[in-house]
This record gives structure tokens, C-alpha cells and sequence, in this order.
């Protein structure tokens, strides 16, 4: 009912614009219509306005936006306790990201989830960046003069990324991407993203943004929990439109930064106790129970043993996504012969 009483005061609206010859004049002019040329300028703008998401530039900003504001502007400081909380951004499909088959073409979801991941990586290492930048004074000595040493900034590299397609994405569709720090090994770090309906996953609070109300959560009995919690898995299973895997490489200079050394630079993750060993009973963790591979952690208690549990859960599905680094070894040149060589477009 909301949608015919829009549409039915957007048509009054129209008719009373056209019923008056001043204003007809007043736009006729403004918009230069009747001019050579003048419909098509129209259309174009039109157009335009219609994709602004695939404008050139428009991408840069996009991007930078999010880098920026997570490192210099996001207000409230990320806690340690919430390393593996995901992001959320949400987006929608021009028409200029549609293919043949009008829904959204499979290459631009890189481009959206390229901004998704920027705001999650960012958000988490923002205090290792910022110690290491040379606006800083990374680099110089106790006596404030420049060391012998060269000095340089965090330089983040994404090093692949590969995505599953579950579902179509219609022209103009609205959908959320999801974003988390899956796992992490001695050189990558991992992050997971689901593309999903919005408004079906509702999380009971935003860290970042505690002015927001989260999904208050109902107490349940007698099996209703378990309950519950099926019937809600299934219900953001049947939301995805797709899941990305990427992994991303933190580099100072030519030196590549342990992702540990990292978050320990970003105070995201406390020192490691001399001598310690990982627990796995003691948090519930199976070897090869993929299942538990969702983030288990309640309250702000921080400690190795929760950490670890956590990676180790992420890194099940990571390894599989390692091993894809050994398809580079495949290619040989077509040493057996080849089928044609055809130029993309005109050379």
C-alpha cells in the first residue's frame, strides 16, 4: 500500500509541474530539451546518474573512502575481542553490472567486495599502519634523528581471491556483503565474504557503532535453543547470493610481516606466553570438525587459547584455498600445441 500512495503523489506531483506553463518554460530552458541535441544530453545524464557506481573514478573513491575513514575517522577504537566480527556493507547492481543474462555480471562482484574487505582490513590492523607510517616517526631513533635504517609504511597487497555463485542479483537489487577475518598462516591472512539479502542476518550489536540497536535476543527452553538455531542457519543459508574467499599479505618495504607480528602491532591480539601450547579441549575444538568453523567467542575474555581456536576453526577452509598456489605450476607454455590466438576487441 506504501508503493501506490508514492507512486500515486510522484504522478500528481507530474501532473501539477505540467499543468503550469511557467514551470514548463522554467525546466524546458534549465534542461536545454529543445535544444540541437538536447534529448540525447538528457538521456546521457540520465544514464549517468542510473550507473554512478561504474562512472570512472568512482571505484577510487569508493575505496579510499573506506580506507580513510577506518584509519583516520572511524570513532570508536576496535577491541581485541572483536577480531573475527565481520563488516558490513551494503550495495546494489546498476545496469551497467548486468550481462546477457540481465543480473549482475560475475566479474563486478570483485570490484564490490574489493571496498568490503577494505573497510574490515583496515578497521583491524588501523593501529599497526599508523605506528608504522613515516607521519609517525616509525623509524627514528630515542633521539628524534633520522636512524641509518630505511624507513617504511605498512603496504597491504591482496594476493588471490576466489568466489562461489549461489544465487542471481538483479538489476538495482540491494545486497550485503558480509566481511570477516576468517584464519591466518605464517605469511596470509584470510577473509571470508558472504553476499546476502539484506535485513535477514540481524546481530545482537555493532562494536563499532554501539549508538545502533542490536537484534534483542529471546531467551528460549526446553530444546527451543537448538530449535531456534537451525531454522535460523538455515534461513541465512537459503539468504546467500555468494561467498568470496581472498588472502591479503602485509608488506614493510620488501619484508613480508607475519600476520601474528601484525595484529600484535595493531593491539589486536595480546603477547604470546613463554612456553605456551594451544589447548583444544579445553575450547571444544575437533580436528576436522569443519562445522565449528563459526566464531565461538563471548564476553571480552582474550586469551591465546580462544585466539587460536578460532584460527585453527578458519584455517580448515583456508588450506584448501593454500593449495591453489600450486595451479601456477600447471602452466606450460602450450608446449603440446595451441588452439588460436583472437584479439579482445580490435588489436
Amino acid at each position: 500500500m506504501p508503493r501506490f500512495a508514492i507512486l500515486a503523489v510522484v504522478g500528481a506531483t507530474i501532473a501539477t509541474v505540467a499543468s503550469q506553463p511557467a514551470l514548463r518554460a522554467f525546466i524546458s530552458k534549465w534542461s536545454g530539451i529543445r535544444a540541437p541535441g538536447g534529448v540525447w544530453r538528457i538521456l546521457a545524464v540520465l544514464l549517468a546518474l542510473a550507473n554512478l557506481k561504474n562512472l570512472p573514478g568512482v571505484w577510487h573513491i569508493r575505496f579510499f573512502r573506506a580506507f580513510f575513514y577506518q584509519l583516520y575517522l572511524q570513532p570508536t577504537p576496535i577491541p581485541p575481542h572483536a577480531l573475527f566480527q565481520p563488516v558490513v556493507t551494503s550495495t546494489r547492481t546498476p545496469l551497467m553490472e548486468t550481462d546477457y543474462n540481465i543480473h549482475k555480471s560475475n566479474s563486478t562482484y570483485f570490484s564490490d567486495m574489493d571496498v568490503s574487505r577494505t573497510h574490515l582490513f583496515t578497521a583491524i590492523v588501523r593501529n599497526g599502519i599508523l605506528k608504522n607510517s613515516r607521519r609517525y616517526g616509525q623509524g627514528r631513533s630515542q633521539k628524534g634523528v633520522d636512524s641509518a635504517e630505511p624507513r617504511h609504511d605498512y603496504m597491504i597487497a591482496l594476493g588471490g581471491i576466489s568466489c562461489l555463485f549461489k544465487k542471481e542479483i538483479l538489476p538495482y537489487q540491494k545486497f550485503e556483503m558480509w566481511t570477516r577475518l576468517l584464519t591466518w598462516d605464517r605469511k596470509w591472512f584470510y577473509l571470508v565474504t558472504h553476499l546476502v539479502k539484506p535485513g535477514v542476518a540481524k546481530p545482537p550489536s555493532w562494536t563499532l557503532q554501539p549508538w545502533k540497536k542490536g537484534e534483542k535476543q529471546k531467551k528460549r527452553v526446553n530444546g527451543e535453543e537448538k530449535q531456534y538455531a537451525e531454522e535460523t542457519r538455515e534461513k541465512l543459508k537459503g539468504a546467500i547470493f555468494a561467498t568470496a574467499l581472498a588472502k591479503y599479505v602485509v608488506k614493510k618495504g620488501r619484508i613480508t610481516v607475519p600476520p601474528e607480528e601484525a595484529l600484535r602491532n595493531a593491539e589486536m591480539v595480546p603477547l604470546k606466553p613463554e612456553g605456551w601450547e594451544f589447548q583444544s579441549s579445553a575450547h571444544g575444538f575437533v580436528d576436522g570438525d569443519v562445522d565449528s568453523v563459526f566464531p565461538r567467542v563471548v564476553g571480552e575474555k582474550w586469551n591465546w587459547d580462544i585466539i587460536e581456536a578460532e584460527r585453527l576453526r578458519g584455517l580448515k577452509f583456508a588450506e584448501h584455498f593454500a593449495a591453489f598456489d600450486g595451479l601456477h605450476e600447471v602452466f606450460d607454455g602450450g608446449k603440446n600445441g595451441a588452439l588460436g590466438e583472437y584479439a579482445d576487441l580490435l588489436f
